[in-house]
């Protein structure tokens, strides 16, 4: 019973936050969705800010797992390594589907309970690709005056806006419904096409 009322609260606050943003949404509003009694959010979770730190590690525990998973792994070479970083990130956001929302929502308007949260997931991310992409241009794979700094958060930000503006390019495009993988195989393409160390040019 806990653990349905738990579920119950943290999935009723992922959506809550989702659409309004944590300071929009109140203790009442989220027990009133919920159908429970608001005391129950302090119980299972210290407050309105406990819960919505919850809703964030839900968000992005799973990033955390895929780069434990990539470290894991036997040795990839940086292409491999960031062509299969791509391919789960997209997966990722298909099974959670407001996790730009929250990350951009915290890069706006951050919140004291979410920063932290935010920081911690996105350094493990930035480490994960920085580190790969200089160990490319270590081996020669990558060409030897790419600023890492700069090709980190280009990837990183190109496999986000994606998910993120989506909704609102479907309107006016020919993206359709589940094309996540066409997109981020194209996207981890192009990127990669670019920062590639080629003969003819170096």
């Amino acid at each position: 019973m806990e653990k349905d009322a738990q579920t119950k609260l943290l999935e009723t606050a992922t959506l809550l936050f989702a659409q309004k943003g944590f300071h929009a949404v109140s203790i009442r509003e989220l027990a009133k969705t919920a159908k429970m009694n608001s005391a129950l959010i302090s119980y299972y979770f210290g407050g309105k800010e406990g819960l919505y730190q919850e809703v964030l590690e839900d968000q992005f525990t799973l990033i955390a797992s895929l780069l434990e998973s990539l470290e894991s792994m036997p040795p990839l070479s940086p292409l491999e390594g960031l062509r299969m970083y791509a391919k789960n990130i997209a997966i990722i956001h298909r099974q959670r589907p407001f996790l730009t929302k929250f990350l951009m929502s915290e890069i706006i308007n951050p919140t004291p309970c979410g920063e932290k949260i935010i920081k911690k997931y996105l350094s493990k991310v930035f480490l994960f690709i920085r580190t790969t992409i200089g160990q490319g241009v270590a081996s020669g794979e990558f060409k030897a005056n790419l600023n890492g700094d700069y090709a980190t958060i280009s990837l990183a930000g190109i496999m986000n806006f994606f998910f993120l503006s989506k909704p609102i390019f479907q309107e006016f495009t020919s993206l359709e419904e589940g094309g996540e993988g066409d997109y981020t195989s194209q996207a981890i393409d192009t990127f990669l096409n670019g920062i590639i160390r080629r003969e003819d040019h170096e």
